[in-house]
């Protein structure tokens, strides 16, 4: 049911249906937040379904708020159009790229690189959950994580992506063909970069169509990314989401990620030695 608070912000509690909330934003409310008390994984899921961002506050006292978010302007790319830079590709000869092994570890640096104000321990519970049970919900959240490539070898003489020391990251969220990103940290100079870039490469290999970057910034203009208006978004956001990818954890050399040529398949790519 979506109601209003005293301040005019609209309040939604599960079982709202986040498809219909998407469709009146577009076609009545100007503005780009609402609010719940409801940190239930399954209405996070759903909100995310319809193309909301999750986000969190905490009303200076006990009560802690979901604020999903749809942005009035969009930043989204095909992830086939990053643009990789020489100094990016030089550099990830350092790295491997992977997905998921260490996904507590990248919140938890999310967290400590920017700061709780709205990734609220509510919000991360329910991110958390929501990874745990990913194979069962309508979006699945995954941790994009790149790795310093030294480390002890396991038995096959190949990295392990819990051994190698993890140096960039970010959350996100898969709807079908649809990447959103979420947050993300980095803790080596240009590591941030080639881990965008090989994100890129792995979403194009994934078969991944729409890579959502959300708000607005300058460094996503540069990497490709182009903006466009909640209408847009919205067509362009369920057309991807009904078509599922195909994703490899890996990890993978990130140069060998970064120079894959769109008609090799991911798992012709290398695996970190």
């Amino acid at each position: 049911m979506l109601l209003y608070s005293g301040r005019g912000i609209p309040f939604v509690m599960p079982p709202e249906d986040a498809d219909s909330l998407a469709d009146w934003f577009e076609a009545e409310y100007p503005e780009e937040f609402c609010a719940s008390m409801s940190f239930e994984p399954d209405f996070v899921d759903s909100l995310c379904a319809a193309g909301f961002i999750p986000m969190a506050m905490n009303d200076g006292g006990e009560d802690e708020y979901l604020i999903p978010k749809l942005h009035a302007v969009r930043s989204v790319m095909e992830p086939r159009d990053i643009a990789v830079t020489r100094t990016a590709r030089r550099e990830s000869s350092r790295y491997s790229f992977g997905l998921d092994a260490r996904f507590g570890e990248v919140l938890e640096a999310c967290v400590a690189t920017h700061g709780d104000d709205w990734l609220r321990p509510p919000l991360q519970a329910a991110w958390m959950e929501l990874f745990r049970t990913r194979q069962e919900r309508r979006c699945r959240f995954a941790s994009m994580e790149l790795y310093s490539r030294s480390g002890p070898a396991g038995p096959d003489g190949r990295l392990v992506a819990r051994d190698m020391e993890l140096v960039a990251g970010e959350i996100g969220v898969f709807v079908g063909s649809c990447y959103t990103s979420l947050t993300g940290f980095r803790r080596e100079s240009g590591s941030g970069t080639v881990q965008l870039v090989a994100a890129a490469r792995f979403l194009e290999a994934s078969g991944v169509a729409l890579w959502d970057l959300g708000m607005p910034l300058d460094y996503k203009a540069t990497i490709g990314a182009h903006n466009v208006s909640r209408g847009e978004f919205s067509a362009l956001f369920r057309s991807a989401r009904g078509r599922a990818p195909r994703l490899d954890a890996g990890p993978f050399p990130a140069r060998d990620l970064i120079d894959r040529r769109a008609s090799v398949p991911l798992g012709a790519c290398p695996t970190a030695p």
